[in-house]
């Protein structure tokens, strides 16, 4: 595995990025020192980002020899957070602690640490989820 960050005199990255190499069942112990042996060689993932070098130069550089790309697809981010989870997290706390909620607030915000979506729950479908709660 590899990963590097380069950062600019004020602060903002210049470049960033990883590798991760996952041995296959049955590799032998002769490929493995190979690799180890290449990994000690290369640049850091950074600099090769920096030099502008294609996900598949990089990989290149890494083995040491050009790769046959089987499959490609692009990568994108994506979160599966939803309202209706936030809903089961929220019945999951049990009649009182969403009786709380209303009585404090009125209503509730969610927020999803990981892409930082937010949801409303308004007072009425507090009292909705209060009421389908069984705890």
């Amino acid at each position: 595995m590899g990963v590097g960050v380069l950062v600019n005199p004020d602060n903002t990255i210049l470049a960033a990025g990883g590798f991760i190499i996952q041995l296959m069942p049955g590799t032998d112990d002769e490929t493995i020192a190979k690799i180890e042996q290449r990994l000690s060689q290369v640049e850091p993932i950074s600099k090769l980002i920096q030099k502008g070098l294609t996900p598949e130069e990089i990989l290149e550089e890494v083995l040491g020899e050009k790769p046959e790309i089987l499959e490609t697809m692009p990568v994108r981010f994506h979160c599966p957070c939803s309202k209706e989870r936030f809903e089961t997290a929220i019945l999951g706390l049990g009649k009182k602690e969403i009786q709380d909620m209303i009585e404090e607030d009125g209503q509730a915000e969610a927020v999803c640490h990981f892409c930082n979506e937010k949801y409303l729950f308004t007072k009425e479908e507090l009292e909705g989820l209060r009421d389908q709660t069984t705890r």
